[in-house]
């Protein structure tokens, strides 16, 4: 029982954390968004606008981040007794759809545009603003991501992900800007495709990874933890070894033999030996059950 409170108390300040970062990038991602569309707008630029409702997708994801911070690190209950952090790894598949639809209505856009030919008028704003929403594009991918990584936190890393996306959207925009002013009006088309394969790159990766672990696709290589278990003193035989879980929240389960003879207190000491060294060897394990057998 005196185990439990600091994993309650980590996870309290690990969901807090997580909180903060999404509340900073909401407010960053709503200046962008806000800029691209009322300037977008003023100049008659269609793509500048359609960027701006493109960067309000992330502000979307960073609410459905704060709905979701708040279950995911709750401690294990009576109705979740692996705990929450699922209901992270479900909201990264709300991200990885996101995308797909993005990809799809910038391919959209870009049919639509090459058939009508249309010209866009830039002026200095749209180039201000969009050099602006640039750099803020990448100060957020980057600070999630790092947070992401700091705090084991799939939800920011996909997150940041998707702000990647805005950045090369942007820079799209920007290139059609300057393929505008030199009467190059196909530029958008063959920009829009790349920035569309792209984010559907990005998608798939995200789908997958969150596919991968809600059908509890093994995480750690068996092989390295029967090392790390073979090392403690007492351990005979090490087999059938099973994670599941995510980056950051990694469950496994393994069959140990030890001496037929050996009292119960005696093997209960190398069980914890065990979990001690497989959690040192790899932090993201939160969880560690151990099956023992006599030899």
């Amino acid at each position: 029982m005196s185990a439990a409170a600091p994993a309650v108390a980590d996870g309290a300040v690990t969901g807090a954390a997580v909180r903060r970062v999404l509340v900073w990038t909401l407010l960053l991602n709503i200046l962008v968004c806000t800029g691209k569309i009322v300037v977008g707008t003023l100049s008659g630029s269609l793509s500048m606008v359609a960027d701006g409702y493109h960067s309000m997708t992330d502000g979307l994801n960073n609410i459905v981040g704060l709905v979701v911070a708040s279950f995911a690190y709750k401690p294990p209950d009576a109705g979740h007794p692996y705990g929450h952090r699922k209901f992270e790894t479900a909201a990264t598949l709300f991200i990885g759809l996101a995308l797909l639809a993005v990809a799809y209505h910038v391919v959209e856009q870009a049919l639509t545009q090459v058939k009508s030919d249309r010209r866009v008028e830039v002026g200095a704003l749209n180039w201000i603003v969009m050099g602006v929403t640039l750099l803020a594009n990448v100060f957020v991918a980057w600070y999630e991501r790092r947070e992401g990584r700091r705090l084991s936190s799939p939800y920011l890393i996909a997150d940041a992900a998707h702000t990647r996306s805005d950045i090369y959207v942007t820079m799209g925009v920007v290139l059609s800007f300057a393929g505008a002013r030199a009467g190059l009006p196909w530029m958008d088309g063959l920009v829009a495709a790349g920035i569309a394969a792209f984010i559907a790159f990005l998608a798939v990766q995200i789908l997958i990874g969150s596919f991968n672990t809600l059908t509890d696709r093994a995480v750690l290589p068996s092989e390295s933890l029967r090392a790390v278990v073979l090392t403690v003193p007492g351990v005979r035989v090490c087999r059938d070894i099973r994670t599941r879980g995510g980056e950051g929240a990694v469950y496994v389960d393994l069959i140990v033999h030890v001496d037929g003879d050996m009292r119960l207190r005696a093997a209960h000491d190398v069980a914890d030996r065990i979990e001690a060294a497989l959690q040192e060897a790899h932090p993201e394990i939160v969880d560690v059950v151990v099956h023992l057998e006599p030899a």
